[in-house]
């Protein structure tokens, strides 16, 4: 069954019945265990219902300085460019 299907199939279901489906699946999730780190990604971690990335940052990619200075050089070099 594919998951086009499952939708066609609760949107039949009479409004009484869609309403106790998703009671009952928020009461499943939110009893489902939220412990388990993500699988294969990068360094995450759960906190409440958000993954925070924890890994190691290199703080001269975080750092626009340089390409903000590259653009402008490029920009004045052009023959059009007003000067300040």
């Amino acid at each position: 069954m594919t998951l086009r299907e499952i939708l066609e199939a609760i949107r039949t279901l009479p409004r009484p019945d869609r309403l106790r489906l998703a009671d009952q699946l928020n009461r499943d999730l939110a009893s489902a265990p939220t412990d388990e780190p993500p699988q294969g990604g990068p360094a995450l971690e759960a906190r409440g219902r958000l993954l925070v990335y924890t890994g190691p940052i290199d703080a001269s990619e975080l750092d626009h300085r340089a390409d903000r200075e590259a653009r402008i050089d490029a920009s004045s070099e052009q023959p059009n460019a007003r000067r300040v």
